[in-house]
């Protein structure tokens, strides 16, 4: 078995085409609570009110390989180019210590004919236990989530779902 010290650096690249303008796309990564609720593993989003300083709190979860993971993440927001371009760092860890991540998040939504564009590149370095199971399992569970997220995303925007943003209903207020 390797060490439980371990690290490992993950790069991952994703892209979703969005049957949304740009501005809505837009609106949705700018609307937390909404955007958390499309994330997969996704438990928790707590703001952090730190002065001039978009960050927040994050509890999320998940079983990778033989792992149940649970991690209390930062995420501090770094960038905005309204609106099309997104920066983020990462960072946080199990409460008890055994595992660790760190890294950036980049979003950069581009107009595609009557569609946009959502390209996603994340630059992770996972420290401890998890990291001894490698690339490999890390890398699929990160794409199966992915298109989870990509599935939640495009419902989202789904005609039905659109008519119902317009008119909030209970379920919607959550």
């Amino acid at each position: 078995m390797r060490d439980a010290r371990a690290t490992m650096l993950l790069k991952i690249s994703e892209e979703l085409n969005l049957d949304a303008s740009l501005e809505d796309v837009w609106r949705l990564l700018r609307d937390t609570p909404r955007l958390a609720g499309l994330l997969p593993g996704v438990e928790r989003v707590t703001p952090l009110n730190e002065p001039g300083v978009e960050a927040y709190q994050v509890k999320a979860g998940d079983k990778i390989g033989p792992f149940k993971v649970a991690l209390n993440m930062e995420i501090l927001l770094a960038e905005t180019q309204a609106p099309s371009f997104l920066k983020a760092s990462v960072k946080g860890a199990d409460s008890i210590g055994l595992n660790r991540v760190t890294g950036s998040l980049r979003v950069t939504l581009s107009p595609v004919a009557s569609s946009t564009r959502m390209q996603f590149e994340v630059d992770i370095e996972i420290l401890g236990k998890l990291a001894t199971l490698g690339a490999v399992p890390i890398r699929r569970r990160a794409t199966e989530k992915f298109a989870e997220f990509a599935r939640n995303v495009q419902a989202h925007f789904a005609p039905d779902v659109r008519a119902n943003l317009r008119t909030p209903s209970t379920k919607d207020r959550r």
